[in-house]
């Protein structure tokens, strides 16, 4: 679930496109740990990287935004913003050591199926501004 597909998910902004690809490698990696006698550790550091990168990639998703006057932008940020809340809170509960292998796949599901409906929906929009001029 969630595997890039630079054929479908591809927004045409080749920085966009490249950090997309990163983020569905490691929500891929983050499949594979779960279920695993080493999931606790392997998704651990999975999490520490993607609590960074998502950030990261979102800041520069939206300057991109910005600077092409996508008339989604504002859009755009918002979605980061619940994304990065429910994010945290899934982060926070797998640090804490509260979260049951039942509920990581349920949460990690409904993350990758967010990700995948926003880069569908809004990232492509941004692409099309961004190719339009």
């Amino acid at each position: 679930m969630g595997t890039w597909n630079p054929k479908t998910m591809s927004v045409g902004v080749k920085e966009i496109d490249t950090q997309h690809e990163q983020l569905f490698e490691q929500f891929d990696k983050f499949s594979a740990a779960l279920g695993t006698s080493m999931a606790r550790e392997a998704a651990g550091e999975i999490l520490d990287y993607l609590k960074f990168y998502v950030q990261w990639h979102f800041g520069r998703e939206e300057d991109c935004a910005f600077r092409h006057q996508c008339p989604i932008a504002d859009t755009n940020k918002k979605a980061h913003a619940t994304f990065i809340k429910n994010f945290g809170k899934f982060y926070d509960e797998w640090q804490t050591g509260n979260m049951t292998d039942k509920l990581a796949q349920k949460t990690h599901d409904g993350l990758v199926q967010w990700f995948v409906n926003h880069v569908m929906r809004i990232d492509m929009t941004i692409g099309e501004q961004v190719n339009a001029k």
